[in-house]
């Protein structure tokens, strides 16, 4: 190492030049940082990264996020999930996952981020897809048992009784639907 003085280097008027730091003590890993203040004194881990902030480097830590599952199975072993949860059943849990149900969508604007809706369709512009929605056309009847899933018509009239809505059925005075219905969101004609 030189020291010196050079003002058209530094403009205080020292420099250092040829730096390399050398541990002083004890190396057992031979990685640069003595022993002493290493905290994975047996693996090389220069850069001392330490994910969970414990005594531990992340290199010889078997828990990097603390969540007391060891990182050989932890499906998020840099974030702290516990539970494991992993919806998709893809190597990433739900908490690392940018993608929990794999629809190809980045969670952050899926509409439905655990349930596969790679077209986002949604009847009633809400929050929700129609994939995850419990209401899809938002007239508080649950698609479940509504007749117009995605008209709404809180009446839930079927004049013909063929268990399609008038609001959506495009005969809804001939229970044989002997017309053409197009009540499909696909827009193709069921003809009986």
């Amino acid at each position: 190492m030189r020291l010196g003085s050079n003002p058209t280097i530094a403009s205080d008027g020292w420099w250092i030049d040829d730096v390399q730091l050398r541990s002083c003590g004890p190396d057992a890993d031979s990685d640069g940082l003595g022993d002493a203040t290493d905290n994975c004194v047996g693996v090389a881990n220069g850069n001392q990264s330490n994910n969970d902030q414990d005594a531990e480097g992340d290199a010889c830590d078997p828990d990097d996020d603390n969540d007391s599952v060891l990182d050989a199975s932890d499906n998020c072993p840099f974030l702290a999930n516990l539970d494991q949860a992993n919806h998709d059943t893809d190597a990433l849990g739900d908490a690392c996952d940018p993608d929990d149900d794999n629809d190809g969508r980045l969670d952050g604007v899926d509409n439905c981020p655990i349930d596969e809706n790679p077209n986002q369709l949604n009847a009633d512009a809400d929050a929700l897809g129609d994939a995850c929605d419990p209401d899809d056309d938002n007239d508080t009847v649950l698609d479940g048992s509504d007749n117009c899933r995605v008209v709404p018509n809180l009446d839930q009239l079927d004049g013909d009784g063929d268990q399609l809505g008038d609001a959506c059925d495009a005969c809804p005075a001939d229970p044989l639907n002997t017309c053409t219905d197009n009540v499909f969101r696909d827009s193709f004609d069921v003809l009986f």
